[in-house]
């Protein structure tokens, strides 16, 4: 007669039946629900793209938040252009807080002085208001009227290829402003032919920032082709191309000793007189 199977074949079979149960995917009631986001939670926008930092400088006295500002400080300095930086904030629009960057007092006239970077929804919106607007920005001398243009400035090319041109913002009515260009010289701001644009100036923050064709448009234009002065010119080939000191974030010391004079004949925008 065969022999009765043992008991250890079946305590096999039911620890691999168990084994192949523990590997089975749980079922719906088993796997721990997903909580979904509440309604009334504001999910957070992140924006992917990285933000640009600037480096700052320190130049006759202020601490510029970026070189390309002290470029710009420079280049005025050259150009024997009062200047004040950063004298106030402004409102000018419902959400919209302006900090402009250099006032120009001899001119009654805002500079906006911005990296292509540097350029995006926020900061367009502002210089559009600060002149066409619900609440311009105004000007610092008395009858204190709103300001009504501003310089948009790029970035300091030479003035080897012809005369550089920069942006100038003007009101155009009825919250719209145009865009044309100007050039920089000691007479100051010189419009130059007409404006080649319009742009809503409705002191709410735009949806999206100017596109890569319009930022360059406004930031860094052509030169017009010709003579340029040569104090002009000298004065774009100088701030173009002065040297900092990385580790202190000041004008460094192997400049044109003329240059760093001449500078010092100067101080925060304002001539010290004459020195013998």
């Amino acid at each position: 007669m065969p022999a009765k199977p043992t008991g250890t074949t079946s305590t096999a079979r039911r620890k691999s039946t168990a084994s192949a149960t523990s590997r089975r995917k749980p079922s719906d009631k088993q796997r721990p629900r997903r909580r979904e986001p509440s309604s009334t939670t504001p999910r957070r926008r992140v924006s992917r793209t990285p933000r640009p930092k600037a480096l700052e400088a320190s130049y006759s006295g202020r601490i510029f938040r970026s070189r390309l500002e002290a470029r710009w400080a420079i280049l005025l300095d050259l150009l024997e252009i009062n200047w004040d930086y950063e004298p106030s904030h402004y409102q000018v629009g419902p959400e919209l807080y302006y900090l402009p960057d250099f006032y120009l007092p001899q001119h009654r006239l805002w500079l906006e002085v911005k990296g292509e970077a540097f350029l995006d929804a926020g900061s367009m919106a502002k210089c559009l208001a600060a002149v066409a607007g619900p609440t311009p920005i105004p000007l610092r001398e008395a009858p204190y009227t709103a300001s009504d243009r501003l310089l948009l400035a790029g970035s300091l090319q030479s003035a080897d290829s012809g005369r550089p041109l920069h942006t100038l913002i003007t009101d155009a009515g009825e919250r719209r402003a145009h865009l044309g260009y100007a050039t920089v010289g000691p007479e100051g701001v010189v419009p130059l032919g007409r404006p080649w644009s319009t742009m809503e100036a409705s002191g709410v923050k735009m949806s999206r920032r100017p596109a890569a064709a319009l930022r360059t448009k406004l930031l860094s234009p052509h030169p017009v082709v010709g003579s340029v002065p040569a104090d002009v010119a000298a004065a774009y080939r100088a701030a173009a191309s002065a040297r900092f000191d990385d580790s202190r974030a000041t004008l460094a010391a192997s400049n044109n000793p003329a240059l760093l004079a001449r500078l010092a004949l100067r101080r925060a925008g304002r001539p010290l007189g004459r020195i013998d």
